[in-house]
């Protein structure tokens, strides 16, 4: 964690899944989960997609762009936000006449359009290409949610994360926007014991569509400029992009070493650990 980065802002934005706590052995939960909607033979398909797309021999990867009605991925520019090439499930490049040449990120539907921005997002592809429904999905998803809080090893503090925010919360304003549900977000983070440490929580926030929204109507609302003001986020889409493109900073919790563009305003981190 970058501490002297963090410090320089007064209001600090914090994604909650992947960013407030540690670990991805949930993403394998949600996809077991997901698995047993599939016949047998069908699981083994979905474990040899899976382990492709972990080992990044998969057109689904994250920063791509599912598109839904055509069981195609999308590259996709989150700043100029071109549609730049579509490739099928044995990574081929495909020629489609009818699909447009931007799309904006509020234009994103999670059904037709949906951005892969984190790890639970290359489930979701793989079980739509196999015909599970999005009602079907996002009922899997809420029980994976359940299951972290209730199971041990699924859902990690950060260590030293806790008496970090102790150590700032008085002196900067935090706030929590993250995707999950409210009753979800409330005992997530309570859970891992940070709750008091928040004076706003958006919850459902439908990132990316609404990411630029949100942070406008916190700028609003806390009167504030945004240079003053770090996005903290593990997926670029989400979190990220929107920010930059407002004049935000931005931490990204990324395991990758090269920045997606070179901007001063934006830092790589590989976790918010303080020890």
């Amino acid at each position: 964690m970058d501490k002297q980065f963090l410090e320089q802002h007064d209001l600090m934005i914090f994604d909650l899944d992947g960013t407030l706590y540690e670990g991805t052995e949930h993403f394998k939960l949600h996809t077991e989960n997901l698995k047993g909607y599939l016949s047998a033979d069908e699981q083994l398909q979905f474990d040899e997609h899976y382990n492709a797309i972990l080992a990044g021999n998969h057109p689904v990867q994250i920063g791509k762009i599912y598109d839904g009605k055509r069981d195609l991925i999308w590259t996709w520019d989150p700043f100029t936000e071109e549609l730049t090439e579509a490739r099928d499930w044995n990574n081929d490049v495909v020629k489609i006449d009818d699909a447009p040449s931007k799309i904006k990120a509020s234009d994103f539907d999670f059904i037709n359009w949906v951005p892969i921005g984190d790890g639970w997002w290359p489930p979701y592809a793989i079980a739509r290409h196999f015909g599970i429904t999005v009602d079907t999905i996002q009922a899997s998803y809420n029980k994976t949610k359940e299951q972290m809080a209730e199971l041990d090893g699924f859902l990690n503090q950060t260590p030293g994360l806790k008496d970090y925010l102790e150590s700032i919360y008085k002196d900067h304003t935090l706030i929590v926007c993250t995707n999950s549900d409210e009753e979800d977000a409330k005992r997530l983070l309570e859970f891992l014991e940070l709750d008091k440490y928040f004076v706003e929580l958006i919850s459902w926030a439908r990132k990316p569509v609404y990411t630029k929204q949100h942070f406008e109507d916190i700028l609003d609302r806390h009167n504030i400029k945004p240079e003053r003001v770090l996005s903290v986020g593990d997926n670029f889409m989400n979190e990220i992009a929107p920010a930059l493109q407002l004049g935000m900073s931005a931490m990204w919790l990324t395991d990758a070493k090269v920045k997606p563009v070179d901007d001063d305003r934006l830092v790589l981190v590989e976790t918010l650990s303080d020890q």
